[in-house]
């Protein structure tokens, strides 16, 4: 065997990238020498200006910012092609971002770039100006799709078996929005996500051996993505919602129509026909009305198929496709309320139902439950999944990235003034367990009358999504002048 391991080392060891932005070698060098200097370098991006209240809250977070830096820095990881990980072969060729970063040495939580995590993580390196390692977090997904044409969950041969939602179009645009220069990886990445449409996710007459589309759905139903029974487990037809282990898909397996993850391909759409509509960009007014089309279609569809008018159960809900159960599933996904506010395919009365449906049955001291205790009662799952899993995505936790998603949503629909009062409450939650625990967590409880859901593996620290959206929202009270009263 270790004739073996030497042999693959040497084989694999100078496989050199193609795409390489930058060499990782102090990725965060850029911030300064010293970790004082770059824990004011972020304190600044994050806390911009020098009125008394910014200075004052730039002094009491100066702890927090440290360990953020820890963190990056031990959380990032540069490994040989095909380097063994401990969860399969790694698959990445450019430095990344691990979600917990390294503990004790040698030992990972989670040792792998997950797509999912990505999109999240790249939001706090863009805040604070690291361009070169959000870029190359994106490169890893092509260099991926292009040997194996496909992305996985994680980048590593343990995960080939199934994808995660593909948000790596709004992270493009994320960087252009931070004025990062144009440059070789742009069209690279848009011809990636376009590759990638067609085939992973709108796969009917792809020639794909087992596609998540058929003609008769595509019929019924229209555009709209849909799982299939192509894993040999439906836990992980819910990583391909960017959750996982909750108990819709352990229900339904792949017999439903997802809100989000279509809500997700509607607004790649949108960014594609941006894209082709900006002449320094695309600029090809073929595309653009192909992709106008397309979004006409799926629009009309999602609107058809997701939105329920009907008593307690207004808003937009996962759809059953189950041979004679064809009907919404009335469930209380937190999910399936806001992405359609995130990528502004809800009206503005459904946005404004959606408001409602967020305070009065999600809403706690901290956050957002994932699922709604209230509306899970009397709903379309009578009674809780049993297996082996337990069901980490659910009620009572309260998890970052949907709390980010949640108030850039309320934004999109001018309700500023609520998504700001979310942000408050969650930070002061977050800060408050930082200083009992010296570290942030990957969830959270949405309340103080609920402890957290240890899920499938326990409560884990680190956390890069949960950083992100800590610095996300603090930069968003600065900018609507008020983090004075945070």
């Amino acid at each position: 065997m270790d004739r073996i391991f030497y042999l693959r080392n040497q084989i694999y060891k100078n496989r050199s990238p193609q795409l390489r932005i930058n060499n990782d070698a102090g990725a965060f060098d850029f911030l300064g020498k010293t970790k004082k200097d770059k824990v004011e370098a972020v304190l600044l991006k994050i806390l911009p200006g020098e009125n008394q209240a910014v200075v004052e809250a730039r002094k009491k977070r100066e702890k927090i910012f440290g360990y953020i830096i820890d963190f990056w820095e031990r959380s990032l990881i540069t490994a040989p092609y095909m380097k063994n990980l401990g969860k399969g072969l790694n698959l990445a060729p450019y430095p990344f971002l691990t979600p917990s970063g390294k503990f004790n040495g040698n030992d990972f939580s989670f040792s792998e770039q997950y797509r999912w995590d990505t999109f999240f993580q790249n939001r706090g390196l863009i805040l604070i100006g690291g361009y070169h390692l959000a870029i190359n977090q994106l490169l890893n997904f092509v260099d991926v799709f292009k040997r194996y044409k496909r992305v996985p969950n994680a980048l590593t041969t343990w995960f080939m078996s199934h994808s995660q939602p593909p948000l790596d179009m709004i992270s493009l645009f994320d960087l252009l929005s931070a004025g990062v220069p144009k440059g070789s990886w742009l069209p690279q990445i848009v011809d990636m996500v376009e590759q990638e449409l067609l085939t992973e996710w709108w796969d009917y007459g792809s020639e794909k051996q087992l596609p998540r589309q058929t003609k008769k759905l595509i019929e019924k139903f229209g555009l709209l993505t849909r799982y299939n029974s192509i894993h040999f487990h439906p836990l992980l037809d819910s990583c391909e919602d960017g959750k996982d282990h909750n108990w819709t898909t352990t229900t339904y397996g792949s017999d439903y129509l997802p809100v989000q993850l279509n809500a997700i391909i509607y607004g790649i759409i949108n960014r594609l026909i941006s894209y082709y509509e900006d002449p320094d960009l695309g600029n090809n007014y073929q595309r653009v009305h192909i992709y106008q089309g397309l979004r006409q279609k799926l629009y009309s569809d999602f609107q058809k198929i997701f939105w329920v008018d009907k008593g307690r159960w207004r808003g937009f809900r996962n759809f059953s496709i189950k041979p004679g159960q064809e009907k919404p599933i009335y469930y209380g996904d937190l999910a399936a309320e806001i992405w359609p506010l995130f990528f502004r395919i809800a009206t503005d009365q459904q946005a404004e139902i959606t408001k409602q449906n967020l305070e009065k049955y999600y809403k706690g001291e901290y956050g957002l439950a994932a699922t709604s205790l209230a509306l899970r009662k009397g709903g379309s799952i009578k009674k809780a999944p049993e297996g082996y899993h337990s069901f980490q995505w659910e009620y009572p936790n309260c998890w970052p990235p949907l709390m980010m998603v949640a108030v850039d949503g309320l934004k999109n629909y001018g309700y500023v003034n609520e998504a700001i009062e979310y942000e408050k409450q969650w930070i002061s939650h977050i800060e408050k367990e930082f200083e009992r625990i010296h570290g942030f967590t990957e969830k959270q409880p949405y309340t103080s009358r609920v402890n957290v859901s240890n899920g499938y593996y326990g409560v884990l620290k680190g956390f890069g999504w949960t950083i992100s959206t800590y610095l996300y929202f603090l930069h968003d009270l600065v900018l609507f002048n008020d983090v004075g009263r945070q």
